[in-house]
């Protein structure tokens, strides 16, 4: 790995005293920070001048990855990520599947940046999900994971699902899914249009029109709809229609 300037590499320190070279953008008061975790000799941490700013390229082989964290509680990880920054609270982050190695001729590092099923995963609690490739603006403070993304989550009952986009709010700490989502646990199976994941609360929030769950003997819509990460009961909010067989 090409050595760095101090003054434009940060250095993230891990509990066994390795320094790993980390980019961050600072919104709001609040950091989100790009690490690579691979050991130095391995993948590639490279830094190129442009015009206004500085791009970060940061590239782990597998078995390691590339972290954001967004402040405490989520995290994104893929192979190769793109750091735009050209000034105090703007910015880009570009994660994704690819390569990046250093050009020694050119004095360079080359990337090939890849849009792979599953190759970007962000984690939030026991909320994982995966997509191809995410992209963070940092004058929004929202990132993109770009679809079709599937979800899944451990609990009382195991979920999993698929939505058209994932959008993670950084100043809200929240994931939204959107362009229709569909939500498979044990028997029962719910569609909606979008739907906002609270897993501190262990709950989401579905929105369509309607919302539709079906399970064994039973049948409900309605237009707004809490729903038990846990284990899958759903209480329906507003405009409640449905039907309980006696099976």
């Amino acid at each position: 790995m090409r050595a760095l300037p101090l003054l434009l590499l940060l250095a993230g320190v891990l509990a066994q005293g390795v320094y790993h070279p980390t980019a961050s953008l600072v919104r709001k008061g609040k950091k989100v920070v790009v690490e690579k975790t691979s050991p130095d000799e391995e993948g590639l941490a490279w830094i190129e001048e442009r015009e206004k700013g500085v791009l970060f390229i940061f590239y782990d082989p597998p078995p390691y990855h590339v972290v954001i964290r967004f402040g405490k509680n989520a995290r994104a990880f893929a192979p190769l990520a793109l750091v735009d920054q050209p000034d105090a609270g703007r910015g880009t982050i570009t994660l994704a599947a690819g390569q990046a190695r250093f050009n020694e001729k050119a004095d360079r590092a080359d990337y090939r940046l890849e849009e792979k099923p599953d190759a970007v995963e962000i984690v939030k609690g026991k909320f994982r999900a995966f997509g191809a490739r995410l992209d963070y603006r940092n004058e929004e403070g929202v990132a993109r994971l770009k679809g079709p993304t599937r979800f899944e989550r451990s609990g009382r009952k195991a979920l999993k699902g698929e939505a058209g986009t994932l959008l993670y709010m950084f100043d809200e700490d929240q994931v939204w899914l959107t362009g229709g989502v569909t939500l498979v646990q044990g028997e029962r199976t719910t569609r909606a249009e979008r739907a906002l994941v609270d897993e501190q609360n262990r709950v989401a929030w579905l929105f369509g029109n309607p919302v539709q769950s079906k399970a064994k003997g039973e049948r409900i819509a309605g237009k707004r709809v809490q729903y038990d990460l846990e284990d899958g009961a759903i209480w329906v909010i507003e405009a409640v229609a449905g039907e309980v067989s006696g099976d």
